[in-house]
């Protein structure tokens, strides 16, 4: 048995000079957050947890690493990607569709947009290099050239034809291979441990590994969270402090926690939260639309003083009561909005109409100002909104 940085760094040395680039970072603990196994090219490496230690099989790192370094790749062999218009399903197809997509936001998010027609432009139009928008390879490579599927980083293979996006054929078989391997490893890790229920099931950390537990025994195992560490810092949170002992507190089904959400601003802890609502609420995208989401991000002592939330939070709650103005005399209000948060404190939306999705998008900018207003008077609002039904309780 190894460490996962010694396979990390075993994986790298025996795929030197290999065409496919190799990319270890998948073999870490929290691979194994969905399933016991974490794909390596076309074949699978068990995570194993010992003292509460992670470990790895050498044998199967080298197998794998093997693999991986004799697939025969020859560049003139080059198929079709397919990517699909949207990056929705669990492919490796659909997952390249998102990078690129999220790609081409954020460069118009820093850049502006300078192609002919409505601004910004969809992202939607190939330029030269396959890109949307005026991106370009060597920005596509700084922004996402480091992302992996399957321990790998397919972006540095993606070749544009003029028309749509190769690879080499028998990396493209290797990444079908793998999204197989995946769907096969993560079923077993959907049944619960105890009593083989399957359904509305959640990965818990222990001492031996992740287990699977059913929300029936999850409430067995675990306790609600009684708000007994709030107004305590998290960098003062001592070892034996471990959120797993509690149930998410955001969750409406049992679900059991596995980390100690907490504000980056201000570092009081929040709750124990699941792995799931830890990613949503670091994402920020709709977040506080969940019930108690509010209540749960003022459980941070300086933001609930300060009568804020976390910036990430707030084009969402100004997007709730602001009133943005349509385009052009237009009588239908914008159809989407989605809101960056600048340096200031303003937040930049950018909108399309319901009436004229693809011809008319534009932005529009809430100084940082109206932005702070808004986000008190909601938090005002939450607050007695809480308070009234805590009262109601009491009687």
């Amino acid at each position: 048995m190894i460490t996962p940085d010694y396979a990390r760094r075993l994986l790298l040395e025996l795929t030197a000079g290999c065409p496919v680039p190799a990319a270890p970072g998948w073999l870490s603990r929290y691979a194994f957050q969905m399933s016991d196994y974490v794909v390596v090219g076309d074949a699978t490496v068990r995570g194993y947890k010992y003292k509460n230690r992670w470990r790895l099989d050498e044998r199967e790192v080298r197998l794998a690493a093997e693999r991986l370094a004799s697939l025969p790749i020859d560049v003139n062999d080059l198929v079709d990607v397919r990517l699909p218009v949207h990056g929705n399903g669990p492919s490796w197809r659909s997952l390249i569709r998102r990078w690129l997509d999220h790609a081409v936001y954020k460069h118009q998010a820093e850049h502006g947009c300078a192609c002919p027609g409505q601004h910004p432009c969809d992202g939607t139009r190939p330029n030269r290099d396959g890109l949307g928008c005026a991106m370009s390879r060597a920005e596509a490579e700084a922004r996402i050239g480091r992302q992996t599927i399957a321990a790998t980083r397919p972006l540095p293979l993606m070749v544009w034809s003029g028309t749509t996006w190769t690879v080499p054929r028998a990396y493209a078989v290797l990444l079908d291979r793998a999204d197989a391997l995946s769907a096969q490893t993560a079923a077993p890790s959907r049944i619960c441990s105890r009593c083989g229920a399957t359904g509305d099931t959640s990965r818990a950390s222990s001492t031996a590994g992740y287990i699977t537990l059913c929300a029936a025994c999850t409430a067995s195992a675990t306790r609600p969270y009684q708000d007994h560490l709030r107004g305590r810092m998290y960098a003062s949170l001592p070892s034996y402090a471990r959120a797993d002992g509690f149930l998410c507190r955001m969750c409406p089904d049992a679900r059991q926690a596995m980390y100690w959400d907490h504000c980056h601003t201000h570092g009081y802890v929040r709750g124990p939260v699941c792995a799931s609502c830890n990613t949503y609420e670091g994402g920020g995208g709709r977040f506080i639309d969940q019930p108690g989401a509010v209540e749960h991000l003022l459980q941070c002592k300086g933001c609930h003083q300060e009568r804020t939330v976390p910036a990430r939070h707030q084009p969402d709650i100004v997007q709730r009561t602001f009133v943005f103005a349509p385009h052009d005399g237009c009588p239908h209000p914008p159809r989407h909005a989605f809101g960056t948060v600048e340096p200031d404190g303003s937040v930049r939306y950018r909108l399309s109409c319901w009436q004229h999705t693809t011809e008319h998008r534009w932005e529009q900018t809430v100084p940082a100002a109206r932005v702070r207003h808004l986000v008190e008077e909601f938090v005002d609002a939450a607050v007695a909104a809480s308070g009234s039904n805590h009262g109601q309780q009491s009687c």
